[in-house]
């Protein structure tokens, strides 16, 4: 009966989530464009409805972290309670997070970027670094997931 409702819950947020999407990059691509006296470069499109699709995709970001982080925690606590062991060692892939935020953060450029039509409070060293940190990170995890998926299955063995 759970397993129902979970299952329900979760297609129904996928379904909501997937229409406001598409209504989304619906109006930024069938918006317009942003009218010539309000461009902040003469000579680039601008979509009206930039802003909405950079918000949105905030959100996303912010709602998958918010569950990430507590299905995190809460699968610790469950692990710690029942095996202590392997609990700590999916706190080490934490820890380990961490390091890899911290290392791509401290080997971030933050060299401030000529952005032409740009006057806003972002082009700063600390923003800069930590959108290469983002960055660095993302190729780092994609990287140890390629390797895995390669080398996991010529030596994991076969399973009868």
């Amino acid at each position: 009966m759970a397993v129902t409702k979970i299952h329900r819950t979760s297609r129904f947020t996928l379904y909501i989530g997937v229409l406001i999407t598409l209504v989304v990059m619906g109006l930024y691509y069938l918006g317009g464009q942003v009218p010539a006296h309000e461009q902040l470069v003469a000579d680039m499109s601008q979509p009206k409805f930039t802003d909405l699709v950079l918000y949105w995709a905030y959100i996303l970001l912010a709602i998958t972290v918010v569950v990430l982080i507590g299905f995190a925690i809460a699968g610790f606590a469950k692990g710690l309670k029942e095996r202590p062991k392997k609990a700590l060692g999916g706190l080490l892939v934490l820890v380990a997070l961490a390091a890899l935020l911290v290392i791509t953060y401290v080997i971030g450029d933050g060299t401030i970027l000529n952005i032409p039509g740009y006057e806003g409070k972002d082009n700063v060293p600390p923003t800069l670094k930590m959108t290469d940190m983002w960055l660095y990170s993302a190729y780092v995890m994609f990287a140890i997931t390629l390797v895995t998926m390669i080398i996991l299955p010529l030596v994991g063995g076969r399973k009868k």
